[in-house]
């Protein structure tokens, strides 16, 4: 694994990718450091990331064609995406209420989601 610097050929990709995404469990930025390059193949990209706020670890594969940007790929519209990002991250008793509420639950995904869900 190598890791990047302001000196590696593979910096301006990096900072263009860490401009993009967040950890996906608390939502902060990654840091340079957060970050290695664990293989290339062609234009196939393989990378670690380890968020140094929640210690959460994650491998991102990306694309890269030489002399386009990156583009972050989301089926999420932009305000969507805004509003996503603005929300807080979810913390350990949220993990724990979820894991009651689904423990002492006795019934349906329907009556789970309140939703009246169209039958097919």
């Amino acid at each position: 694994m190598r890791d990047i610097d302001e000196n590696s050929p593979e910096y301006e990709f990096v900072r263009q990718l860490l401009d993009n995404i967040r950890c996906v469990v608390c939502s902060e930025d990654y840091d340079e450091a957060d970050i290695s390059i664990m293989g290339q193949h062609d234009e196939l990209w393989m990378l670690m990331v380890s968020c140094h706020h929640c210690g959460t670890q994650g491998i991102i594969l990306a694309i890269v064609k030489e002399d386009e940007e990156i583009d972050f790929v989301t089926d999420l519209t932009p305000e969507e995406l805004e509003w996503a990002y603005g929300l807080p991250a979810i913390s350990s008793d949220d993990v724990l209420d979820i894991h009651q509420l689904l423990r002492d639950f006795d019934g349906d995904v329907r009556e789970l989601l309140g939703e009246d869900l169209a039958e097919d």
